[in-house]
């Protein structure tokens, strides 16, 4: 019900759950909505989710930076190591 009503933990609660049922797509869907709702752990999240392809017909590596990013900013230290680690092998960036 919360996460219905737009609260971001709520939402990201959600996702876990559709993520250990194997029902990545709509664990995708879920953590999005979080994300796009501010929520740094979520930012990061998502950010993985695109990095592996998780959830989605392929990986989105420029995408997934662009969430690390997001979430690196916000105090993020996985999302900033994560991001250090796409640069450092030429993934997440439009060359």
């Amino acid at each position: 019900m919360a996460a219905g009503q737009g609260h971001a933990y709520a939402m990201l609660t959600v996702a876990t759950i559709h993520w250990t049922r194997t029902e990545y797509q709509l664990s995708v869907e879920w953590t999005t909505k979080a994300a796009e709702s501010g929520l740094p752990d979520a930012m990061y999240t998502l950010g993985c989710c695109l990095d592996e392809g998780k959830g989605m017909a392929a990986p989105d590596h420029l995408a997934a930076a662009g969430w690390y990013r997001r979430a690196a900013d916000a105090g993020d230290g996985d999302a900033a190591s994560n991001l250090a680690a796409m640069y450092s092998v030429g993934r997440g960036r439009a060359w």
